[in-house]
């Protein structure tokens, strides 16, 4: 046998069935993206030292991007946090999309109130955006903190100038 005969052979005898188990990989992806993020829930107070304001949150809602990440547009956020009135603010959050993977999130701000300047860290997510990294900022532009009649402290904030790079290896 010629060696083009058996070149063909071992190609369809091994490679081709060996083609199903091959993975597919995304590009390495970057950009910027910029949008919104409305978000609600509740904070509650811990008892602290005397003078000190000591809370901690739990807050929920929809990430609303003008320029994408990976394509996307919309992101359910949840975000949990600890807030000091003496050493400020830290939150871990998860951005889901609707139907795929996550985003994971880190913030710090001073405080929690409107005009507030949060800064954040993406610090990795799921699926093909395993490994995602970038930074993020923002300002609070309204932030509304009410008690409820059963002693539940409820929060809203809003923010219109959500913006930051990312990174997809």
């Amino acid at each position: 046998m010629n060696g083009r005969l058996m070149l063909r052979i071992f190609a369809c005898v091994v490679l081709l069935p060996a083609t199903p188990f091959l993975t597919y990989s995304h590009a390495a992806d970057s950009g910027e993206f910029k949008g919104r993020w409305i978000a609600n829930g509740t904070q509650t107070l811990f008892p602290f030292e005397k003078g000190r304001q000591v809370y901690t949150f739990k807050i929920s809602g929809h990430v609303k991007l003008q320029s994408s990440i990976d394509k996307k547009k919309d992101y359910w956020s949840e975000c949990v946090g600890l807030a000091d009135s003496s050493t400020g603010i830290i939150g871990r959050c998860v951005w889901k999309e609707l139907a795929g993977p996550e985003i994971y999130l880190t913030i710090q701000s001073d405080q929690l109130l409107q005009g507030s300047q949060v800064t954040g860290t993406i610090v990795g997510g799921t699926g093909h955006l395993a490994g995602i990294s970038g930074d993020l900022s923002f300002n609070w532009s309204s932030v509304i903190v009410m008690k409820e009649a059963d002693g539940t402290v409820a929060v809203t904030g809003e923010t219109n100038n959500l913006g930051g790079r990312y990174r997809i290896p």
